[in-house]
């Protein structure tokens, strides 16, 4: 089987499950716009009367539910390689995976990226909503949106397979997923350049990040794609997303290549 046909067949299972499991997707909906929602409204609240007039509020506002919004896009790649490998060893499929002519890690990269094109999807749906309830309107640039989400999702996902890798290893890595969606929803609410230097530094080469300052210039300021790519922030982007990508399934292959020295792929 070629990697297309692996890649269409993760596809039309990814869509056959959501329509035969409407209950999940009205849950995760809810989901990404009750928090957002939460956040976006919480802070307008917060100042009482006259807060809206504040200089950079409603940018600040704007930045905040857009990082909001993209966060279970980000949630989703790092959490869905550890998912997918609980799912198989749950079900007792994970060595039948394995021992199939695909390596295990492509298998793993292939039926995240199917469920990251559903994603897309509903965030469309999600930030169409979004919009309407709260009146923000963004800087709607379709390709520059395509292009940001997927490095975003593509870096990201590096992290969801060193995690995933941990997981064939030690099998339980909850704490360490969980630290890494909280850092993530830190991120989305943060003010980015009110961090000190030292801990910027890092902050900002982290894939989320680094996607949703430059989203933040798409979708907020409103800078045009073309001067995104001439600036080099896009490149930049690029190669994080490349470096996380590649540094994500080199692990997840080590990993997988000890598993199968110890014994240990489908149990601990």
């Amino acid at each position: 089987m070629s990697y297309l046909n692996l890649f269409w067949a993760e596809l039309k299972r990814e869509f056959i499950l959501l329509t035969r499991y409407p209950f999940e997707l009205v849950s995760r909906l809810v989901w990404n716009l009750g928090f957002a929602f939460m956040i976006y409204f919480g802070f307008g609240a917060m100042g009482g009367v006259g807060t809206s007039s504040l200089p950079g509020f409603e940018a600040g506002q704007m930045e905040r539910l857009l990082g909001l919004l993209i966060t279970y896009i980000a949630i989703n790649g790092i959490g869905n390689a550890t998912e997918l490998l609980a799912d198989e060893v749950q079900t007792g499929t994970l060595e039948q995976a394995a021992l199939s002519p695909p390596p295990l890690v492509v298998i793993v990269l292939l039926r995240d990226l199917a469920s990251y094109v559903e994603m897309l999807a509903r965030f469309a749906l999600v930030l169409a909503i979004a919009t309407l309830v709260t009146g923000v309107r963004f800087h709607l640039n379709v390709p520059g949106f395509a292009i940001l989400l997927t490095l975003m999702y593509l870096g990201t996902e590096g992290i969801g397979l060193m995690l995933g890798g941990a997981a064939l290893l030690y099998k339980k890595v909850a704490t360490l997923s969980q630290f890494a969606v909280m850092l993530v929803f830190g991120l989305a609410i943060l003010p980015l350049n009110a961090l000190p230097g030292w801990m910027a530094g890092f902050v900002n080469n982290f894939p989320f990040t680094k996607a949703l300052l430059v989203l933040k210039d798409l979708a907020v300021t409103g800078v045009p794609l073309s001067k995104l790519f001439a600036s080099g922030a896009i490149t930049s982007l690029a190669i994080n997303t490349a470096i996380f990508l590649g540094l994500g399934i080199a692990a997840f292959a080590l990993a997988e290549r000890k598993a199968r020295q110890w014994g240990t792929l489908n149990q601990y």
